[in-house]
């Protein structure tokens, strides 16, 4: 078991501020280091086993299929049932956990060439926990939305969710993801669209993200049944993989 902890205020701030592409290309982390003799951290006084998290080469084991086995495990331990939303949503919390804990496996999933990289995968990007691509929120996040104890195997959807990466993203990036009906909802109608793998061409991606545009624009998309929200995915779906 192991303590939670939030950076600072002015820690995070001055992480941000001197970032160098050779103190991430450490071994080790370096952040006692930068703050020794100073408090860089504030206790949650919370107390949980903080998984492992693996990176293989991708001929392996696929990226995606990593990421999902990777999401699921961290999900287990952090989640908004065991830990409380606010903490979740901070920027604060994930960069002390890339900063220390998962310092290796974030170096190894997203080597830090240059830093805007860095920026991208240690920190929040524009301040947002929903469209970040933070490292490990791009694991947690996925799987909190998806997560559905109402099926035989909770993590259905996540799987989905990583195995559509790229066309998912065109969702991610959208409003509308805020919404967890609707995200649900667009797995359930990749899931189960026929030749909805067709999804994954460029092409198909570009289009997808138009259909999402349109669906964005129903008007009172929030108080759509469930069933006319996957009907709504399945019908652009289809259009887009069979013409």
């Amino acid at each position: 078991m192991e303590n939670l902890y939030l950076l600072t205020d002015k820690a995070l701030d001055e992480l941000k501020r001197t970032i160098t592409i050779e103190k991430y290309q450490k071994k080790e982390p370096f952040i006692e280091e930068q703050f020794k003799g100073r408090q860089y951290r504030v206790s949650l006084d919370k107390m949980v086993e903080l998984p492992d998290l693996y990176v293989k080469p991708k001929e392996e084991e696929l990226l995606w299929l990593q990421d999902y086995h990777n999401a699921v495990t961290l999900h287990k331990f952090i989640n908004s049932r065991t830990i409380h939303l606010r903490y979740l949503a901070d920027e604060r919390f994930w960069a002390y956990l890339t900063h220390t804990k998962y310092w290796q496996y974030v170096q190894k999933r997203w080597p830090p060439s240059n830093e805007n990289r860095i920026k991208e995968n240690w920190f929040f990007k524009d301040n947002s926990t929903v469209f970040s691509r933070q490292s490990l929120v791009r694991l947690w996040w996925r799987a909190e939305c998806s997560y559905n104890p109402d099926l035989e195997d909770p993590y259905e959807l996540t799987k989905v969710a990583f195995d559509f990466a790229d066309p998912f993203n065109q969702i991610i990036e959208r409003k509308i993801s805020k919404s967890r009906k609707v995200f649900k909802c667009a797995l359930i109608a990749l899931r189960d669209t026929p030749n909805s793998q067709k999804l994954k061409t460029e092409e198909n991606r570009t289009k997808f993200g138009k259909a999402i545009n349109t669906i964005a624009g129903v008007k009172l998309i929030e108080l759509m049944k469930e069933e006319e929200l996957i009907k709504l995915f399945s019908e652009q779906i289809s259009y887009i993989v069979n013409n």
